[in-house]
């Protein structure tokens, strides 16, 4: 055997084949029943990459045919076995044993998802479907219960999405929710340019005046990636808007994002949203003023929203929603409300006109009744928190281009402070009190400096 084997080895492939199926058949042993047995057993033959036939009733020369004629694709009849190691054998045991594992978990699931509602589960899940081991209750049960496994893709990444609102001397009355794309920006995009933002005329001034008002939030209908930096370039110092949300904050559902005002953690009555995408405000419409995408081109629309605005959050109203729903239409709701200021003026004109010319005391006393001390006091109500709301606006402003200048100072007085990796090493590294310290004196420092170049200006 071991010559043939040499001998197999020195050959081409295709002959040492058939040497090994000629030898198969000439090795022979006679067993004790008298019936010829191969040397070379199946195992080896098989490991040796040969394909092994069952035995039939027909000669060896008849196999041989039947093996020709199976290459072609005519077995005749004869079925081949399938040779299979211990590995294989234990590959198909495991999977076999993974399968009837996997199906028994997910039946068992599927039973547990149909159970009675508990204590944790949501109010509202609870309220559609009652409890009871009925098929129908169970089947609603489970589609309930396996619908919402994928509300955490559907819904924004915080049950509430801005925190408490600050103590009642901080806090704003109202809620002042702004889309960012075509409503306070525009971008384009040219082969010559690329993409290209335009800030709407009088952004400043809407923010830096109603932020005395308002807790603006500004809500981005794109991802935080791509409106991040807009945002940084309209409010650097975040003077004006106080907190920023982005796509990722939208929930949602049926296709589509839209900005829910009930996930801000604040009165939902005390809330208004300003947006071009009436999509985005969906869920709360009687919430929204609705404004037409702006296209780039110079306009006074955001400015003109200033006046309503302005009157709205001095009313402090404990719902904003009447107020809005009282406009027939809200896109045109500047006209509307300076058309009933007019009339309003007209009104308390001629109430104060008539007082006065009434007053026969005034008259016996010799008191004039066109002096400014008269006409100071009979001021329309608008006008004079108008007055005042620019007074705080400019005071508003002039602190913050002082804490420009400030940091401005700040950032070239600390420019050439740190610490190298030799210090670290060296230990060289001040402790945190002489650190506070220098930070202490250095802030003196730069006060003085402000105070010096104040006084030059």
């Amino acid at each position: 055997m071991l010559s043939v084997l040499r001998t197999v080895s020195k050959r081409p492939l295709w002959q040492a084949t058939r040497t090994i199926s000629t030898s198969h058949f000439l090795l022979q042993k006679p067993p004790k029943d008298g019936k010829p047995q191969s040397i070379l057993t199946d195992d080896m033959l098989s490991k040796a990459g040969m394909d092994i036939d069952e035995p039939t009733s027909k000669d060896t020369s008849e196999g041989d045919g039947a093996d020709k004629a199976a290459k072609d694709g005519k077995t005749g009849g004869k079925s081949k076995r399938v040779r299979q190691t211990s590995t294989e054998v234990k590959r198909e045991r495991y999977a076999n044993w993974f399968y009837i594992f996997s199906f028994s978990a997910l039946s068992g699931s599927a039973l547990y998802l149909t159970r009675d509602w508990e204590e944790n589960e949501p109010q509202e899940m609870k309220d559609k479907v009652e409890n009871g081991y009925v098929p129908s209750l169970m089947y609603q049960r489970f589609k309930l219960r396996f619908n919402s496994m994928f509300t955490y893709f559907q819904e924004p990444p915080f049950p509430d999405l801005l925190p408490p609102s600050p103590p009642p001397p901080y806090q704003r009355p109202l809620t002042l929710v702004l889309s960012l794309e075509d409503l306070l920006v525009h971008s384009e995009w040219s082969q010559k340019h690329g993409w290209r933002t335009a800030k709407r005329p009088g952004v400043d001034y809407f923010l830096g005046y109603l932020s005395q008002y308002y807790e603006i939030v500004l809500f981005s209908s794109n991802y935080m990636m791509y409106s991040e930096r807009i945002i940084e370039k309209l409010d650097p110092l975040h003077a004006f808007i106080s907190y920023n949300l982005y796509k990722e904050h939208c929930v949602y559902k049926e296709g589509e994002h839209i900005k829910d005002l009930s996930k801000l953690n604040r009165d939902v009555n005390k809330v208004i949203i300003i947006d071009t995408n009436p999509t985005n405000y969906k869920l709360q419409p009687e919430n929204a003023i609705p404004m037409k995408s702006w296209d780039g081109k110079a306009d006074d629309k955001l400015i003109s929203l200033i006046p309503f605005l302005e009157y709205l959050a001095t009313q402090q109203p404990t719902d904003v929603k009447p107020i809005l729903n009282s406009f027939n239409d809200k896109y045109e709701l500047p006209q509307e409300f300076e058309i009933r200021v007019e009339r309003l003026r007209e009104k308390f004109q001629a109430e104060q006109s008539q007082k006065i010319n009434g007053n026969w005391a005034l008259k016996l006393l010799g008191v004039s009744t066109s002096s400014n001390v008269t006409q100071a006091a009979n001021k329309f109500p608008l006008d004079l928190i108008r007055e005042e709301g620019e007074k705080n606006y400019v005071r508003f402003m002039k602190m913050i281009e002082e804490e420009k200048q400030k940091m401005k100072i700040q950032q070239e007085q600390m420019s050439g402070q740190t610490f190298t990796l030799k210090d670290y090493v060296e230990g060289n590294i001040p402790t945190p009190e002489e650190q506070m310290q220098k930070q202490v004196e250095k802030q003196k420092e730069i006060d003085a400096i402000f105070e010096e170049q104040k006084k030059e200006q």
